[in-house]
């Protein structure tokens, strides 16, 4: 009978949506392999401890190396995402690709808010080319409730930038400031964060920092070096400025991780903006809308080259940055700054604003 076909469908279908229950998830009871050590999640408040935070992000990137997420102490209902689209663990890329990944090249850890963020290279299969992956945690008591990731793979996912070959050295000088330093407080970093994508009308953007003499500017592991679009700029790689023209978002995600030990703080913004042809038909730039001068300048390039006829471009195309950033504040004064840059299509948002 047809009643009785479509009843058989339905719950064939039925049948096939329900997952098999693994009994391989670490609960928050297992102890590490270490035998129970003091960098045992089992017996502490895992997000009160560095040591345990630490060991923590091991754990992620082990399982990773491993493909088996079951491994980790995962809360009941966690959040998650990678290159921002939400999907379980064991659905992700990084779980299936990940073949080399070692201590974090950078590890901010904030045992406040149980936080941690780490950014490092991976291989993924080629150990001749290395990807800069990034992450931010978030732990209750022992067990991971959010996991943000990004995978960069080269400069277009960034919008311009990307040095896995840089990354290492530049971030071990930002991972080892000097031990007579002047801490700053939460507060301090809290202002900061508070600052970064703030709009005129916020208050919060009339904050006033000092920006040190070497202050260390990178995106993607990379001091970046623009030679302009005429290719007359300087080749010296730019410096930090506190910046006036920096993209704004009223919904900015603030204090995602405050390390007053280390003096950084992570924030995120969601950035709005248009990828240009750059200098060559080899390359190409993500430029905020915020930012009219820089877009205007780079449009009235691409109507001369178009003018002249002779180079192949990429069409302007929209885009938007899903960012997190770090910046790095001690002596009173910022001493790294850190733009880090994913891109999707046009009129995006992050999941974690829902």
């Amino acid at each position: 009978m047809r009643v009785a076909v479509l009843s058989a469908l339905v719950l064939a279908v039925a049948a096939s949506a329900m997952p098999a229950v693994s009994n391989n998830h670490q609960s928050n009871s297992h102890k590490s392999n270490n035998g129970g050590s003091s960098s045992d999640t089992s017996n502490i408040n895992c997000s009160s401890s560095r040591q345990c935070m630490t060991h923590m992000v091991t754990k992620i990137l082990d399982s990773m190396v491993a493909h088996n997420p079951d491994t980790l102490p995962l809360a009941m209902i966690y959040r998650a995402t990678e290159n921002s689209h939400p999907a379980a663990l064991g659905m992700m890329t990084s779980w299936r690709t990940i073949t080399k990944a070692g201590p974090p090249s950078l590890l901010a850890i904030d045992t406040t808010n149980g936080t941690a963020y780490f950014s490092l290279n991976i291989n993924e299969g080629n150990d001749d080319v290395q990807n800069i992956l990034r992450g931010r945690v978030k732990v209750v008591g022992q067990n991971i409730t959010e996991l943000e990731l990004f995978i960069n793979r080269f400069r277009g996912d960034h919008g311009f930038s990307f040095s896995s070959q840089e990354l290492p050295t530049n971030y071990k000088d930002v991972m080892n400031p000097p031990a007579n330093r002047t801490k700053p407080s939460r507060a301090d970093l809290e202002a900061l964060s508070a600052a970064l994508f703030a709009n005129s009308s916020n208050p919060a953007s009339n904050t006033s920092v000092t920006v040190a003499d070497d202050c260390q500017f990178t995106e993607l592991g990379w001091k970046v070096i623009d030679t302009g679009t005429y290719g007359n700029a300087s080749s010296t790689p730019l410096g930090c400025a506190w910046p006036s023209d920096h993209p704004t978002d009223p919904n900015a995600r603030i204090n995602l991780v405050i390390d007053e030990e280390m003096g950084f703080v992570i924030t995120s913004g969601i950035v709005p903006g248009k990828v240009f042809p750059y200098a060559n038909i080899t390359e190409s730039a993500f430029i905020p809308n915020d930012m009219t001068a820089a877009q205007e300048a780079q449009q009235a390039w691409v109507d001369e080259m178009v003018e002249l006829g002779t180079v192949p471009m990429l069409e302007p195309t929209s885009a938007t940055g899903d960012t997190l950033e770090l910046l790095q504040f001690y002596n009173d004064e910022l001493q790294a700054m850190q733009i880090n840059v994913y891109l999707s299509g046009p009129g995006m948002t992050s999941p974690w604003l829902s």
